[in-house]
C-alpha cells in the first residue's frame, strides 16, 4: 500500500446521493404553504423523529446493556445482527419499525406516564423485536387471543350450519 498518496474515490451514482446542484432544485415552499403540505410535513418531521428515537434505542441496546442476562443476549444478537449484514442494513431494517412505533404510540400515548424517545422506543424493541435471524431482524406478530377453553364453558364448539345437519331420519 502506497504511503502520502490520496486517490478520490469513484463519484456515488447520483440517484443514490443526490449533488447540491440536485437539491437545489428541489422547491419547499409551495408544499409549506397549503394546510396539506404542512401535515404532510408535520407527518414527515415525526416519522423522522421515530427513526431517529429507534436507531438511538437500538445502539444503546448493543452498547450500553444492563446488567440482566437478558439484556446482554439482547446486546449480543444486536451486535451479532451488525456484524452479519452491516450497520448500514441494520439501520434500514430499523428505520423500517417507525410507522409500526408510531401506531404502538398512538395506542397508548394517553396513558403512557413514561418518555416516548428514552422509555416506550426501547420496551416497544425489546418486547417486539425478534433478533433469532441474524440477517433479518424482524417484527414478532402479535399474539391472538386465545378463546377460553370450550369445553371449560360446556358450550359447543361450532354448531354447523343447518345445510350440514343429519335430517331426523338419518339421526335414528
Amino acid at each position: 500500500m502506497k504511503t502520502g498518496v490520496y486517490s478520490w474515490p469513484a463519484e456515488p451514482s447520483p440517484i443514490a446521493v443526490p449533488w447540491p446542484s440536485d437539491l437545489e432544485k428541489v422547491e419547499i415552499t409551495p408544499a409549506a404553504q397549503n394546510q396539506d403540505g404542512a401535515m404532510q410535513a408535520a407527518t414527515l418531521e415525526s416519522a423522522l423523529e421515530t427513526a431517529a428515537c429507534l436507531w438511538e434505542a437500538v445502539l444503546t441496546l448493543r452498547d450500553h446493556p444492563a446488567t440482566d442476562p437478558d439484556a446482554i443476549a439482547l446486546a449480543l444478537a444486536i451486535r451479532e445482527t451488525c456484524n452479519a449484514v452491516g450497520t448500514a442494513d441494520v439501520r434500514l431494517t430499523v428505520v423500517s419499525w417507525a410507522s409500526a412505533v408510531e401506531a404502538a404510540w398512538s395506542a397508548v400515548a394517553d396513558s403512557y406516564d413514561l418518555c416516548f424517545d428514552w422509555d416506550f422506543v426501547p420496551d416497544w424493541i425489546i418486547d417486539h423485536i425478534d433478533w433469532s435471524d441474524l440477517a433479518h431482524p424482524t417484527i414478532r406478530p402479535e399474539p391472538v387471543p386465545q378463546d377460553p377453553d370450550p369445553a371449560a364453558t360446556n358450550e359447543p364448539v361450532a354448531a354447523p350450519p343447518p345445510s350440514l345437519q343429519p335430517s331426523a331420519d338419518e339421526r335414528n
